[in-house]
């Protein structure tokens, strides 16, 4: 689910709150949507875990599905996973590292009709819509900078069998872009790199020498 979904659901759930006196087709038009896809969405928010009451051609949300930490509703988790979409403006990688082990604490506390439907929603939003890349990938990534673990890289559009050596330093933003500094073992130089054109990783049994980074 990409973030222009997520934050239309959003917004069905504000209007359907807000204004319980608006039609299906009212709360349609003002979202600038079809009705079909109005339907669609509310089954999405049902099968998320919402309840919906209709009387008179009106519909009323009857719960927000409570998450078990401090009575949390969906739907503000759900603004969560929209609002961490959008820190990559700070630049800062650490702080979006810690806001997504934030939101996956929070999936861990979910019912399990909930976890997996969340999870996929997280690097959905997130990762693969807000950062262009794999959640394996970057999984991969973060693991070889936190072990200091020197990677073999395979990227989109090079050969099939090309491999490049890095030794990965830091992630992180520019221009809303998510780029790896690494020291490029062969060419013996430092680069970046942007983890959207990383299509594979294979790690090495050696690791980060100390003195590659100056």
């Amino acid at each position: 689910m990409q973030s222009h979904r997520l934050a239309r659901l959003l917004r069905v759930i504000v209007e359907v709150k807000t204004r319980p006196d608006k039609s299906p087709e009212q709360i349609a038009k003002d979202l600038g949507i079809s009705i079909r896809q109005f339907y669609y969405d509310r089954n999405k928010l049902a099968q998320m875990g919402f309840r919906f009451s209709r009387a008179k051609g009106r519909f009323t949300i009857l719960s927000d599905p409570v998450v078990t930490i401090g009575s949390l509703p969906l739907s503000e988790v759900l603004a969560l996973v929209l609002a961490t979409r959008h820190l990559f403006a700070t630049r800062d990688f650490s702080i979006v590292r810690r806001a997504l082990k934030g939101l996956y604490k929070i999936v861990d506390h979910m019912p399990d009709s909930q976890k997996q439907l969340l999870r996929s929603l997280i690097q959905d939003v997130i990762i693969k819509d807000g950062f262009g890349c794999n959640p394996d990938i970057l999984e991969d990534i973060v693991r070889a900078v936190d072990e200091k673990r020197r990677i073999l890289v395979h990227f989109r559009h090079g050969a099939p069998e090309s491999r490049v050596a890095l030794d990965p330093f830091k992630l992180y933003f520019k221009r809303s872009k998510l780029f790896l500094d690494a020291y490029a073992v062969e060419r013996k130089k430092h680069a970046r790199y942007r983890v959207e054109t990383i299509d594979k990783i294979v790690f090495t049994p050696f690791y980060r020498p100390e003195y590659s980074h100056t």
